[in-house]
């Protein structure tokens, strides 16, 4: 969502100008040295839905292993994997478009992840370098045009300003960017995250939100990447290949993309090529182990719970 009234035209403008054309042959494979999440489960609450715990950890709805098939019914238990690839950024604050998530980078390292909703496929978020340029606790939305008549050929009615309170879109946290009116914000509705939903701004839920506002800086850089293939080499000699969607078709790496890109990292004799090609093409959306130890501590892991 924008925040400044801006017209229909001069966003556009404001966005293409900022933001170069891209196509397939400059989508890349990175490739770090890190990951967030983990591996762990999760008892369905009372208002628990598919999406809602989606958007709590960051996995995709399809890839959750759920007790008793697809069903979230209260106390039954769902097999959660939010591991995430993260990207080989500087310090600061990095969105990766394809995945859905923010991560912040500190020494090196990430310190905080956070499921997020970016931008539509036809209201996309602008990528490049940027920075935090204001932070704001119950912000008002000063609704542009252009997105006031997106909402009303939805059917939805609102306000050309909507001030603080439990009806605004922008929740109680605005991290404003240096770039036509987009921000990273909170929400009023929580269930929304994670999604490809928004009007070009990076939605987080609330308390992810209120984590990230208590943590930047003044000026924090920000960089919002497109990746949707991701390689990561940890110190423990593991290897994962994260593939996710491509919402803005911009291209999507091939296995011969990502071999180039494990060649030049020294770490092609050591991936198990066929479970690579698997992780690349079912495009689950989590970072998937590649090596070639994964299938050999398998099967031990495997035969020791045989009696």
């Amino acid at each position: 969502m924008f925040v400044r009234r801006l017209s229909a035209i001069f966003a556009f403008v404001a966005l293409f100008l900022h933001t170069p054309p891209i196509n397939a042959a400059d989508i890349i494979v990175p490739v770090s040295h890190e990951i967030s999440g983990t591996q762990t489960q999760y008892q369905v609450g009372p208002h628990d839905t598919a999406d809602s715990i989606a958007a709590r950890f960051g996995e995709p709805e399809l890839t959750m292993t759920l007790d008793n098939g697809d069903d979230t019914a209260e106390g039954s238990t769902v097999d959660i994997d939010s591991r995430h690839i993260v990207p080989p950024m500087g310090d600061g604050i990095v969105i990766n478009i394809p995945q859905r998530m923010l991560f912040l980078i500190r020494n090196g390292h990430v310190v905080e992840s956070f499921p997020a909703t970016v931008g539509r496929p036809d209201w996309q978020t602008p990528l490049g370098s940027f920075y935090i340029e204001a932070r704001t606790k119950n912000p008002t939305w000063h609704v542009p045009p252009s997105i006031r008549a997106d909402m009303e050929d939805e059917g939805i009615t609102v306000a050309s300003e909507v001030g603080p309170g439990a009806s605004n879109p922008l929740g109680k946290l605005w991290m404003g960017l240096d770039h036509g009116g987009i921000g990273i914000h909170s929400t009023n509705h929580p269930k929304s995250i994670f999604r490809f939903g928004s009007h070009g701004c990076i939605r987080l839920a609330p308390q992810s939100a209120q984590a990230l506002f208590d943590s930047i800086e003044p000026s924090e850089p920000v960089e919002i990447i497109y990746a949707p293939v991701s390689v990561a080499a940890l110190d423990n000699g593991e290897i994962y290949l994260e593939s996710d969607s491509d919402p803005y078709e911009l291209g999507h790496p091939d296995i011969e993309q990502v071999r180039e890109a494990a060649r030049n990292a020294g770490l092609e004799n050591r991936i198990d090529w066929p479970a690579a090609s698997q992780a690349l093409v079912t495009v689950e959306g989590i970072a998937r182990r590649i090596d070639l130890k994964w299938k050999i501590e398998e099967a031990v892991n495997h035969s020791s719970l045989l009696p």
